[in-house]
């Protein structure tokens, strides 16, 4: 059987911008922040999207701590390690880079983490929002960035 054609979804947020999510019929395979007004209305026909919608929804309703979805990720095997490691991070769970390096056994790869995550293709379901500088500041994120944003709708006050 061939594989379905890929569906998308745009669903609103309560940060001023929605979340466009791409799926085929095996995983969730990319997610963006997108300012639009144009989001996805009427019944979901994928199980997948239908799941993802929800846990979404559940999310920002503060009633999940961390995504359990199928994950896609285009990258490296280090890009790879990072990304799933940080999938696992429960909401209000902050992790450094440097102790992130540690963990995936890459002790001397903080600058390596942090450029993993700049390329993090999982907007949302690959927190990147959680992972901050040894001071706990966010840390190379840009000025449109919803990272302090996420964190302070989690709950966490930053320095």
């Amino acid at each position: 059987m061939p594989p379905s054609i890929p569906g998308s979804l745009v669903l609103p947020t309560p940060l001023g911008v929605a979340l466009a999510i791409r799926a085929d019929d095996r995983a969730i395979t990319a997610s963006d922040f997108v300012r639009t007004t144009r989001v996805s209305s009427g019944r979901i026909r994928d199980a997948l999207l239908r799941e993802a919608a929800a846990q979404v929804k559940a999310y920002f309703r503060k009633r999940l701590a961390r995504f359990d979805l199928p994950l896609h990720m285009d990258g490296t095997v280090f890009q790879k390690t990072v990304w799933n490691f940080v999938a696992t991070l429960e909401t209000g769970e902050l992790i450094s880079y440097s102790d992130l390096a540690r963990a995936i056994c890459a002790p001397r790869a903080a600058r390596g983490v942090a450029a993993a995550m700049a390329r993090s293709p999982l907007d949302l379901f690959i927190p990147a929002h959680r992972v901050v500088g040894a001071d706990g500041t966010v840390r190379g994120a840009s000025p449109r960035s919803l990272r302090r944003k996420l964190l302070e709708f989690e709950g966490i006050i930053l320095k």
